[in-house]
């Protein structure tokens, strides 16, 4: 979504944008939300093993098994369009920033076949990594990455748009205690027992933001 911001023309099109993705946001929030609550007036707080499949699990109550599998398709298929688009940008970055300076320019057709390559590559490994590790090493790999990117640089976002007072030295220390303090509260086990590590990012990020911009002064020396 952020790339196809990057490639709005012009301020019309970035308030449309804004409005669509406002609502869709708020659409698919309240549609999570909804499913969790439902989720927990069928089965119970512990009526499922495991709570990662909580959406089929209430589609198939609630729906006949054509339609539910439709559904399900569905959700499945929007994941993985979403897997796709990383995998195409992270072999883009890859092979643009990495691999081709060191190829002659003239040759696209080099290029490309390099690039080819690189995203075959990147799914292999991505294969044999889903295949390979335990069920449990990918979801934290995304609390991880919600908590400590999410948490850290919707701050920065934030109050890069709404704080003109906010500044460099600020959001690179918001950056870095964020990253660190998410790796602290999830391996310490309090992500589980007190709050998760979402909230306690986004709250100590914000923190950390605000007595950085008020501290330190906004020329760097």
């Amino acid at each position: 979504m952020s790339m196809r911001f990057m490639a709005i023309r012009d301020t019309a099109n970035a308030r449309q944008a804004r409005n669509v993705g406002i609502a869709w946001t708020i659409i698919a929030y309240i549609g999570a939300l909804s499913l969790g609550w439902i989720g927990l007036a069928i089965f119970g707080p512990n009526g499922l093993a495991d709570q990662e499949y909580v959406m089929p699990k209430v589609l198939l109550a609630l729906f006949p098994t054509a339609i539910a599998a439709i559904l399900i398709t569905g959700a499945i298929a929007a994941m993985i369009s979403t897997a796709d688009s990383l995998l195409i940008l992270s072999a883009t970055e890859l092979s643009e920033s990495l691999l081709k300076p060191l190829l002659k320019k003239e040759n696209i057709h080099r290029h490309l076949l390099v690039s080819r390559l690189i995203t075959a590559s990147l799914a292999i490994i991505a294969l044999v990594a889903a295949y390979l590790s335990p069920t449990k090493l990918i979801f934290t790999l995304v609390g991880y990455v919600w908590a400590g990117i999410g948490g850290t640089f919707s701050v920065v976002i934030l109050l890069t748009l709404f704080w003109k007072k906010f500044h460099g030295k600020a959001a690179l220390i918001t950056i870095v205690t964020g990253m660190a303090f998410t790796i602290f509260w999830i391996s310490s086990g309090l992500d589980e027992k007190i709050i998760t590590a979402r909230v306690m990012t986004f709250v100590v990020a914000g923190i950390v933001a605000v007595l950085s911009t008020l501290l330190l002064k906004k020329k760097w020396n």
